[in-house]
C-alpha cells in the first residue's frame, strides 16, 4: 500500500495534471460535453423515477450542470445544493428553487444566499430528507468509484455525515461523479477517509463502480 506521504504527492501531481487538462477544453467543448453529460443523468434520474437530488453548481472549467438544475427545476425535483461553512470547513445542504436564491459565496462559487431564514441550525439540518442521489464534481476518477476532488475534503466529510444517517436507518443516496471523459484515470490515489462513488456519468454514459452492475447503460 501506497504511505501516506506518496499518496499525498501522487494527488498533487494528478491534480495539476488533470485540472490542465480540464482547462485546455475550449468553452465550446465544455458546452457540448456538457450537455451530453446532464442529458444522460437526466433520463437516468427519469427512469428511476427520482424525487430529490443534491447537486453542485459549476465554477470556473467545471462540468456545467445548469441543464441538469434547469430541467430539474421545472419537474420540479427537489434540489439541494451546497454551501460551504468557512468555520467547520463542511458542507450545508439547503434547498433551492431557482437561480435567484443563489450568490457568490466561498471562493466565488455560486451558493444558496445567507437570509436570516435560510440557514439552517445543526437541528434543522439533520431534519432535511436525504436526497435520493449526490451529484458530486471532481478532478479525476476512476472505473472503481474513485474520486479526486480538490483536496479540502468538503464531500469526504459530507458522504461521513450522510453515513451516519443511514447507520441511524435512513436510506442511502447514490453517489454519482459527473465528468468528462478524458477525466478518467487507471487509478485515482485514495485514503482510508476518501469516499467511493457508487456511478460515474460521463458523455459516453453510465459506468457503475459496485461490483454486479452493467458496465455502461
Amino acid at each position: 500500500m501506497m504511505s501516506y506521504e506518496a499518496a499525498a504527492e501522487a494527488k498533487r501531481v494528478l491534480r495539476k495534471e488533470r485540472q490542465a487538462a480540464r482547462d485546455r477544453l475550449s468553452p465550446l467543448q465544455r458546452e457540448q460535453l456538457s450537455a451530453n453529460v446532464c442529458e444522460h443523468a437526466w433520463h437516468w434520474l427519469l427512469r428511476k423515477e427520482a424525487l430529490s437530488l443534491m447537486a453542485y453548481v459549476s465554477f470556473r472549467s467545471e462540468l456545467d450542470t445548469s441543464p441538469l438544475l434547469n430541467a430539474a427545476w421545472s419537474q420540479p425535483l427537489r434540489v439541494l445544493l451546497p454551501r460551504v461553512i468557512s468555520a467547520s470547513g463542511e458542507l450545508s445542504v439547503q434547498q433551492v428553487t431557482s437561480w435567484s436564491e443563489l450568490a457568490p459565496g466561498a471562493y466565488g462559487i455560486p451558493e444558496p444566499r445567507i437570509t436570516e431564514n435560510r440557514v439552517p441550525s445543526p437541528e434543522q439540518q439533520a431534519a432535511l430528507p436525504l436526497p435520493a442521489v449526490v451529484f458530486v464534481p471532481g478532478l479525476a476518477f476512476d472505473s472503481r468509484g474513485g474520486r479526486l476532488g480538490y483536496g479540502r475534503g468538503y464531500y469526504d466529510r459530507l458522504w461521513t455525515s450522510v453515513q451516519r444517517r443511514v447507520q441511524a436507518g435512513e436510506t442511502a443516496p447514490v453517489w454519482i461523479g459527473l465528468a468528462y471523459g478524458m477525466q478518467l484515470v487507471p487509478e485515482v490515489p485514495m485514503d482510508a477517509h476518501d469516499a467511493f462513488m457508487d456511478m460515474l456519468i460521463t458523455e459516453d454514459g453510465i459506468l457503475h463502480c459496485r461490483k454486479g452492475e452493467q458496465p455502461w447503460n
